[in-house]
């Protein structure tokens, strides 16, 4: 099945990947600073069709707080659900925890990791949960060049679980940013990670489209589009978030 149900939905939206700035799959390489605060909404909607259509909705809160200039630690609390064939479940998913910090700079690139870690919170017999504690590490590097920003991402996902999926799941991706007119960004993502399925033949690649418009440095509003590139991926998603800083 090309989506594993959202046991693997909400690990793999939320606590897999490095919850980077939104509408973003790739982790920036930014940081709150000292005592700073930030609050992200992000909503997911996706469908996944192939033999029987999977639909899944997804919405997470992610809080952030700047501990010092080059680290800041988050806590994920997602919310979501899915619909195939007449069956549809919804619930509170697996909560997250990561810290990135700051490691090195060079050559005008910066370099962080981002280890973290997810508690099996979710109902994982509803499909929503993996129904045990995950553990992650992504290492993210990012540069800034005039109105351009670059992000790469490459990490590795220890995906404990119910459903009977691969544990050993591998992730990569890259994204570039392009600030079109002063407070609105265009951006664009690639993923790659290993298929969760044992019985899949290939792996997901998938790309996300979007846009961030800042009304005030408090705020950020975006929307996005994810297309899957090939037949493991999820078809078509639509994003949408809102980002507040305090």
């Amino acid at each position: 099945m090309k989506k594993h149900l959202f046991a693997v939905g909400l690990l793999a939206v939320f606590c897999g990947r490095a919850a980077a700035m939104h509408p973003l799959i790739t982790e920036d390489t930014g940081f709150l600073g000292k005592g700073g605060r930030q609050a992200e909404i992000g909503y997911e909607y996706s469908a996944a069709e192939e033999g029987t259509d999977v639909y899944s909705r997804s919405l997470a809160a992610e809080v952030s707080y700047g501990l010092n200039d080059r680290t800041d630690l988050l806590l994920t609390i997602p919310f979501g659900g899915w619909s195939s064939a007449g069956t549809s479940e919804d619930g509170p998913g697996d909560l997250a925890l990561d810290a990135k910090f700051q490691v090195a700079e060079k050559a005008g690139w910066a370099f962080a990791l981002k280890p973290g870690l997810s508690l099996p919170t979710g109902d994982d017999k509803k499909g929503l949960g993996a129904g045990k504690s995950g553990y992650w590490v992504y290492g993210v590097a990012g540069r800034a060049s005039g109105a351009w920003q670059y992000y790469v991402n490459a990490g590795y996902l220890l995906n404990k679980n119910k459903a009977g999926e691969k544990e050993d799941i591998l992730k990569a991706s890259a994204a570039a940013a392009y600030e079109v007119m002063e407070k609105t960004l265009l951006s664009v993502d690639l993923a790659y990670e290993t298929n969760a399925d044992p019985a899949a033949a290939s792996h997901p690649l998938s790309s996300v489209f979007g846009i961030v418009w800042s009304p005030k440095d408090t705020l950020d509003l975006d929307v996005g589009v994810k297309a899957g590139l090939n037949d493991a991926a999820d078809d078509l998603g639509l994003l949408a978030g809102a980002t507040f800083r305090f």
